[in-house]
């Protein structure tokens, strides 16, 4: 082959950050990688290894990049101690299957070495400890819009075991709130994070939780973080839904409506002009509530898994 695979270091951030933003122009809920943000947003984190991100060079000049990682899982639930191999990140030319199956070789070589026997690729089952906030919302996966990536990850032996819609709305004035059909207040504060990986998975944004209460009950809550990075490809900030639940007694009863719509009016009196949201493909209440207000489907993304007692 006419290119090399090596290593990390800085001297290839320029060159990382660059053809992420090429490959992905396309595409406004993505937003723009910059030398600045990589260190900042991935870069800084306690668990990013430098050994686990591979790059293709090619006649002096980056072709492509994969980020492996072993990294605990970013969500309240999740045990931080639990460490997930994972490819959390994969860049390379459509006309450049080579190079991505070379990349997708590679960081499968380097993230055998932990032991474990399960991968995830871009998936959402344990969490998002790196590229939140800046790639297809706050849960970032791997949008369809990119067949290559799914296509060398595919040929890897990472099959499809997660499908989502990523829903989006242009918020073109303020959203009109409803009243539920029972008496609910609401409270808004910052997230609570369960454990340092949590917090670090938010470095650089502000996420936010927005509770429903029905006679001083908690009944239910919407977790949300305006997103102001993909404002250079879309133009203002979007408000992006990364968690809705109502407790099952209080369920159609327009509870989770108004707390999208909550969240909504609040993010656009801070400067969010759109707002985004991924669900999965059998959630069809969710998705009937976020058509109700006016989300349409954008894309699919997709997570992959690699069980190596079922390849090897």
């Amino acid at each position: 082959m006419s290119f090399s695979i090596k290593t990390y270091d800085r001297t290839y951030l320029e060159g990382i950050t660059a053809i992420c933003n090429t490959e992905t122009d396309f595409e406004p809920h993505i937003a723009p990688l910059t030398p600045e943000r990589f260190t900042e947003l991935v870069e800084s984190k306690s668990y990013f290894d430098p050994e686990g991100l591979f790059v293709a060079m090619e006649e002096g000049k980056v072709v492509g990049w994969v980020h492996a990682c072993v990294a605990p899982g970013s969500e309240g639930h999740h045990k931080p101690e639990n460490k997930v191999p994972r490819i959390r990140m994969l860049i390379f030319p459509r006309d450049r299957l080579k190079v991505g199956s070379a990349l997708v070789a590679e960081a499968t070589a380097w993230l055998k070495k932990s032991g474990q026997e399960r991968f995830l690729a871009i998936h959402a089952q344990e969490g998002y400890p790196f590229y939140r906030g800046l790639w297809m919302g706050g849960e970032p996966m791997c949008p369809m819009t990119l067949p290559h990536v799914h296509l060398v990850l595919e040929v890897g032996g990472y099959k499809n075991t997660q499908e989502s819609i990523f829903m989006a709305i242009e918020m073109l004035s303020p959203p009109k709130e409803i009243k539920p059909s029972i008496a609910v207040e609401y409270a808004h504060a910052a997230a609570e994070m369960a454990h340092e990986p949590m917090r670090e998975s938010w470095i650089g944004f502000e996420p936010m939780r927005t509770r429903a209460f029905v006679g001083g009950e908690e009944v239910g809550s919407i977790a949300w973080v305006i997103l102001t990075h993909v404002a250079d490809r879309l133009g203002a900030p979007c408000m992006n839904v990364w968690g809705l639940g109502v407790r099952e007694q209080y369920r159609r009863k327009g509870i989770a409506t108004a707390l999208v719509l909550q969240a909504m009016a609040r993010s656009y009196g801070l400067g969010a002009r759109f707002a985004s949201v991924g669900t999965q493909l059998w959630n069809a209440p969710a998705h009937a509530t976020y058509a109700k207000i006016g989300f349409k489907p954008y894309c699919m993304v997709a997570g992959r898994t690699l069980e190596l007692a079922g390849n090897e």
